[in-house]
């Protein structure tokens, strides 16, 4: 996909709001939304693709502006693929999350700092053992949440990871996450 194309669809998305006939959002100040998963992601660094058991919680300020935490769980590896020497890598992100709401709908852009606790395979040619390394990362994810009612939500987030591992050997970690699925929403404050 072009970077006209990319950032063609980008606009349409952050533009509907201008447009959309429904006035008030399902994401209002004090909704606090939670949600688990499965994420299949793709090596952009290297050859591979691994999964991970993906959580997050996020609070609403107003429908414009959120704060998110989002941690990942390395669960292997998918069919087998040859993911060079990574023994585990499990990562967590936080920062704030622009939000675009109208009605049930919600596209947002979050570009978040995050770590990434990992740790290679030993390799056979050294006695070293691997040594598990905290490695400072950054993501971008995209993302749309498409609210049922009060208490329940779709979503589906791509998220692009960045990062380096540094403690024995390099490895480059980075990687495109896919994550989707049913969260749920609580309200914290009256409307």
């Amino acid at each position: 996909m072009g970077k006209k194309k990319l950032i063609g669809i980008l606009l349409f998305l952050f533009s509907i709001p201008l447009w959309a006939q429904e006035k008030d959002s399902y994401a209002t100040p004090g909704q606090l939304r939670a949600m688990g998963t499965i994420s299949p992601s793709m090596m952009l660094g290297s050859k591979g693709a691994n999964f991970y058991l993906h959580g997050n919680m996020e609070y609403y300020f107003n429908k414009r502006v959120s704060f998110c935490g989002d941690l990942y769980g390395y669960a292997g590896t998918i069919n087998n693929s040859p993911v060079k020497n990574i023994e585990f890598s499990h990562n967590l992100f936080y920062g704030f999350i622009v939000h675009n709401a109208f009605g049930r709908n919600d596209t947002y852009l979050a570009i978040q700092p995050g770590i990434a606790l990992t740790k290679l395979y030993a390799t056979t040619n050294t006695s070293k053992k691997a040594q598990v390394g905290i490695n400072p990362i950054a993501s971008a994810a995209l993302g749309h949440n498409f609210f049922v009612n009060n208490f329940f939500h779709f979503f589906v987030q791509t998220r692009l990871i960045v990062g380096e591992h540094h403690y024995d050997t390099y490895q480059n970690l980075t990687e495109l996450r896919l994550s989707a699925g049913l969260g749920f929403n609580i309200q914290t404050q009256r409307k």
